[in-house]
C-alpha cells in the first residue's frame, strides 16, 4: 500500500498531540464539575464515578479515529496487477517447442476441463490427451485473453525454427493456427533446439519493428537441448543487446515419460528405439540457465497437491515487464472505520449517562 500524498501524514505530528490535549482538557474539566458540584464522596454515590480504565479507552479510540482520517487525507492506494495488458503496448512471440518429447502425456490426467485440445472421452478410453503439447496450446490459448489488443506470434522449433504465425492482433485467425497448424514436428529438422527457435523470434520482431513496445519472447519447452552452445550463446547476447525480455515456460513434470503412439485416435504402443522404449524426461536445469543468462522470468507448468494444475498468471506475468500499476484509492475504508469509532465512542458515552440517571 502506498499514499498519494505521503506529506500528509506528517500532520498526525500535529493532530494527534492536539487530539491528546483536548482530551485531557475534558478529563480535567469533568474532575473540576465534580468537586464543584459537592463531596466527592457523594457525587460518587449517587453517579458512575470517574473510571480510569474508561477515560483511557475514550483515549485511545479518539487517537486512533485522528489516525485513521489523517491516513485517509494522505490518499491510501493499493498496487493491484494489471487484469490485463494495456492495448497497443507489447509484441509477445511464442517459441514453442514441437519435437517429438512435447507428445508425452505428463497432464494426462490433470488438464483443466476448459483446454482446446481433444476432451476427456472425445477419442474414447485410449485417446490422445493431456500431452505437453496440449499443455502448450492451452497456455497460449489463455496469454490471448489477456493480450487482446496487443500483437502475439508464434514460432515453433525442432531442428530449426519456424514462424507459423507473424505478429498480428487477429486472434481469431491465430486461435485457428494453434489448434490447427501447432502440432508436433511441424518445424524442419529433428532434435530439439532452442537456440534456432529463438533466432527466428528475433527475426520476427525485426519484419515488424515497434521502439514504442515493450518485446517479450515466451519460451515454451520441456527443456530439451540439442542445439549447438555457441549458438546459443551468441542469440543469448543478440537477446540481450536489443532489450527483449524473456519469460520461459517450463513444460513438463518431473521422472522419465513414455511416448505414445496412436492410430486413429487409439493408443497402439509407444516410441521405441531398437527394441528400447523411449523416455523423456522434464530438464528444469538448462531452463533455469536460460533464465539466468537472459535475466528472464520462469514458470513451471506444475501440479499442486490435488494434481490440479497451477495456473500462470498472464496478465500479471508480461504486464509486470511495463512500468505501469493500477492503484485503487481506499481512503474510504479508512473514513468508514474512524466513523465507526466516533459512533461507538459516543454511544457508549450515552449509555454511561443513561446509567447515571436511573
Amino acid at each position: 500500500m502506498g499514499f498519494v500524498r505521503p506529506e500528509y501524514l506528517l500532520a498526525g505530528l500535529l493532530v494527534l498531540p492536539a487530539v491528546f490535549a483536548f482530551w485531557y482538557a475534558g478529563y480535567r474539566a469533568r474532575k473540576s464539575a465534580r468537586r464543584a458540584y459537592g463531596d466527592s464522596s457523594l457525587v460518587d454515590r449517587y453517579s458512575r464515578p470517574l473510571s480510569s480504565l474508561a477515560e483511557y479507552g475514550l483515549l485511545g479510540g479518539l487517537l486512533a479515529a485522528a489516525s485513521l482520517l489523517v491516513m485517509a487525507a494522505a490518499g491510501p492506494v493499493m498496487q493491484n496487477n494489471p487484469e490485463r495488458i494495456p492495448n497497443g503496448t507489447v509484441q509477445v512471440v511464442v517459441v514453442l517447442d514441437v519435437s517429438k518429447s512435447m507428445l508425452a502425456e505428463d497432464y494426462r490426467e490433470s488438464m483443466p476441463s476448459d483446454w482446446s485440445g481433444h476432451k476427456p472421452g472425445q477419442n474414447g478410453v485410449n485417446g490422445a490427451r493431456g500431452s505437453r503439447m496440449d499443455m502448450a496450446r492451452y497456455q497460449i490459448e489463455r496469454m490471448m485473453k489477456d493480450l487482446a489488443g496487443n500483437q502475439l506470434g508464434i514460432v515453433t522449433y525442432t531442428g530449426e525454427g519456424f514462424c507459423q504465425a507473424d505478429l498480428t492482433t487477429d486472434f481469431s485467425a491465430l486461435r485457428f493456427v494453434v489448434r490447427e497448424w501447432v502440432q508436433v514436428g511441424n518445424a524442419p529438422g529433428g532434435g530439439s533446439d532452442y537456440a534456432r527457435g529463438l533466432k527466428e523470434a528475433l527475426e520476427t520482431f525485426r519484419r515488424d519493428p515497434d521502439p514504442k513496445k515493450t518485446r517479450i519472447i515466451a519460451l515454451m519447452s520441456d527443456g530439451g537441448f540439442t542445439g549447438v552452445p555457441e549458438e546459443l550463446a551468441e542469440v543469448i547476447k543478440e537477446i540481450n543487446a536489443e532489450g527483449v525480455k524473456v519469460v520461459i515456460v517450463g513444460i513438463g513434470t518431473p521422472g522419465s515419460h513414455s511416448i505414445p503412439i496412436y492410430q486413429n485416435g487409439q493408443l497402439k504402443g509407444y516410441m521405441q528405439k531398437d527394441g528400447n522404449p523411449v523416455t523423456t524426461s522434464f530438464e528444469e536445469v538448462n531452463l533455469r540457465s536460460l533464465q539466468g543468462q537472459t535475466n528472464g522470468v520462469y514458470h513451471h507448468v506444475d501440479l499442486d497437491a490435488g494434481s490440479q494444475v497451477v495456473n500462470i498468471d498472464w496478465a500479471s506475468t508480461i504486464g509486470g515487464f511495463r512500468t505501469e500499476l493500477r492503484e485503487s484509492h481506499v481512503y474510504t475504508y479508512f473514513v468508514a472505520a474512524a466513523l465507526v469509532l466516533l459512533a461507538v465512542l459516543s454511544l457508549a458515552g450515552a449509555y454511561a449517562r443513561r446509567k447515571d440517571r436511573v
